[in-house]
């Protein structure tokens, strides 16, 4: 099979996709690890925060209704 030839520029974009893609799955794989170690320190996963808003309603309660 033939080599295609390239161009430095597209030598240097395919190497900087490289790097950029090698950067992505090391920062995946660093939040994966936080997660999964942050999951055996408390026993469970769970992915909602620690502190959940409450959500206020418009609703009358009981003693309001006429």
């Amino acid at each position: 099979m033939a080599r295609i030839k390239t161009t430095p520029m597209v030598r240097f974009a395919l190497w900087a996709l490289r790097i950029y893609l090698l950067v992505l799955l090391v920062l995946i794989g660093v939040k994966f690890a936080r997660i999964f170690s942050n999951s055996h320190q408390q026993g469970h996963f769970d992915p909602r925060p620690a502190k959940a808003a409450t959500v206020a309603t418009n609703t009358p309660t009981a003693e309001t209704k006429p």
